[in-house]
C-alpha cells in the first residue's frame, strides 16, 4: 500500500512539474526586474501542491517524518531552476542544494544585481 502511495505521490509530482511551466510564462530575469512577480507566483504555485515550506530553511526538521520530503525538494529546485533565466541558472547552479538554500542564494543574487533595492517594489 505504502509503494501505491508513492507512485500516485510520485505521478502527481510529475504532473505539477509540467503544468508549473505554465504558471510560468515569463522567467525571472535580471534584466527585466520582475522578481516580485515571478516570486509571488512562484510562492502560490508552490502554496497548490503544498511544498511551500521547502522555501523555508527551517523546514528541514520535518524531514525524517515525511519520506517523500527529498524527492519534494528535488521537485521545487527543479521548478525554481525552470523558470528562471539561464543566466541566473549558470550563478545559482547546485546539484546538491536544497529548496531552501537555492531560494536564499537567488534572491540574495537578484538584490546584489540591482542597482537599488527600491527597484524590486515597482
Amino acid at each position: 500500500m505504502a509503494i501505491r502511495a508513492q507512485i500516485a505521490a510520485k505521478k502527481a509530482s510529475d504532473n505539477a512539474a509540467v503544468q508549473h511551466q505554465g504558471v510560468h510564462p515569463h522567467p525571472l530575469d535580471l534584466d527585466k526586474l520582475n522578481y516580485n512577480s515571478w516570486s509571488s507566483l512562484f510562492k502560490r504555485f508552490c502554496k497548490a501542491y503544498d511544498v511551500l515550506h521547502h522555501l523555508d530553511a527551517s523546514s528541514s526538521s520535518t524531514s525524517a517524518a515525511n519520506p517523500l520530503y527529498e524527492s519534494n525538494d528535488s521537485l521545487v529546485v527543479m521548478w525554481i531552476y525552470s523558470t528562471i533565466s539561464p543566466k541566473l541558472v549558470d550563478m545559482i547552479v547546485d546539484d546538491s542544494a536544497t529548496a531552501s538554500s537555492v531560494w536564499k542564494r537567488l534572491t540574495e543574487s537578484i538584490y546584489a544585481n540591482l542597482t537599488s533595492p527600491l527597484l524590486l517594489y515597482t
